[in-house]
């Protein structure tokens, strides 16, 4: 995608009746807020940055998620697309490929109070934004400054968006919001009204803030030096993750309501060492918060021809081929595993009559060997404390 700096920098597709960030142009204060709130997650969303053929993908010209075009009136018109906020996804502007116009000064979707038409001409902002509120303009705000005359200094940045950014004193729920453009207007004086005293066009200020979060890419965690993915070094438990750094530096996740994703690594039977994607999620909840981690994939499998041991982080697909040993082939779970894992398990030996065997509960009965023959199946779930046959064939 285009760099998000881009529009700031130069204003590019604004038109000369723009301002970006070059040296000799203005700042303004959401130059600076917005950067606080993508750092926050708050700002758009672009379908452009997933799609390599797009003709708009390296563009923030008009057509583009936020774009703000003016006409005489006090119109302005705000290109659609989606954003997040507070953690939301909302379709603004009528989302991609749609518009979304108000009328400064007339139009009802502002914040605070319209000011009063100036007694000498003057110029006066107006901070164009994102809220979480759907009506009455498809999650588009405004609010307008004071008018100051020149000769009474520069007019000042309308603020009340940063704490009461919704209408009607903030009594929505979602308080974020984005800044989309700071629009420069003059006013006149005698006018009838706000909106009758603007100028019929404005300076721009692009303040859009793009985030990007998909893909996520993840940074190989282990407790060794890069690349190293010994089995001892591998992060797989939120305890791990907060014995990242030891004592007194450990951290809180095991335990906290907090869930994480993170990836590391293990090393299969024939000593191959391979990613592993773990998820670390919060339960007990309601009582004394507990951490459980699980895999998150790919599915894990092995060929077995003797007794195994296995962990929650290897294999949970077993073929088992107890003819090429001497003897029935026990599968043993070691270690805490989540409630939950499956594991499935089939004997794949076409000669002979040893057994796959796996200790597990058949209905309410107490934990007994189960024996799984030549050319069969059986799948087993764990429930936070015991093993359970779910289905044999």
């Amino acid at each position: 995608m285009t760099n998000p700096k881009a529009g700031h920098t130069s204003a590019t597709g604004y038109g000369t009746n723009s301002q970006g960030l070059r040296d000799g142009d203005g700042l303004t204060s959401p130059s600076l807020t917005n950067l606080y709130e993508g750092l926050h997650g708050n700002g758009i969303l672009r379908l452009g940055d997933g799609a390599a053929g797009d003709s708009l993908r390296n563009s923030i010209i008009s057509g583009t998620p936020g774009f703000v075009t003016i006409s005489s009136g006090g119109v302005v018109t705000v290109n659609g697309g989606y954003c997040v906020l507070d953690g939301i996804l909302y379709k603004f502007a009528n989302g991609p490929s749609g518009t979304e116009a108000f009328t400064v000064g007339t139009s009802t979707n502002f914040a605070g109070d319209l000011p009063s038409v100036p007694s000498s001409s003057g110029e006066v902002f107006v901070v164009v934004y994102l809220v979480g509120r759907t009506t009455p303009e498809a999650n588009i705000m405004y609010e307008i400054g004071t008018p100051v005359t020149a000769s009474a200094g520069t007019p000042l940045i309308p603020n009340r968006f940063l704490s009461d950014p919704s209408i009607t004193a903030n009594t929505d729920s979602n308080h974020h919001s984005s800044v989309l453009a700071v629009l420069r207007y003059t006013v006149s004086s005698g006018a009838a009204n706000i909106n009758a005293a603007l100028s019929t066009t404005a300076t721009v200020f692009d303040r859009r803030t793009f985030i990007r979060n998909s893909p996520l890419y993840l940074t190989p965690m282990t407790d060794g030096s890069i690349g190293d993915v010994t089995t001892s070094n591998a992060v797989k438990s939120a305890g791990d993750m907060d014995a990242f750094f030891a004592s007194p530096e450990n951290g809180d996740l095991a335990g906290s309501p907090f869930g994480a994703i993170w990836q590391s690594h293990r090393e299969d039977r024939s000593s191959g060492k391979h990613g592993v994607i773990y998820a670390a999620i919060p339960k007990n909840l309601h009582a004394t918060a507990a951490t459980e981690t699980v895999v998150l994939g790919p599915n894990r499998i092995s060929i077995l021809t003797a007794n195994t041991t296995f962990t929650f982080d290897q294999e949970n697909i077993f073929l088992v081929n107890p003819n090429g040993g001497s003897a029935h082939a026990t599968l043993t779970a070691s270690g805490d595993f989540p409630s939950g894992h499956v594991i499935e398990v089939r004997n794949i030996s076409t000669a002979g009559s040893f057994n796959t065997v796996f200790n597990a509960k058949t209905d309410n009965a107490a934990a007994a060997n189960i024996n799984i023959a030549n050319g069969k199946y059986a799948r087993f779930a764990y429930d936070g404390t015991d093993w359970h046959l779910l289905f044999k064939s």
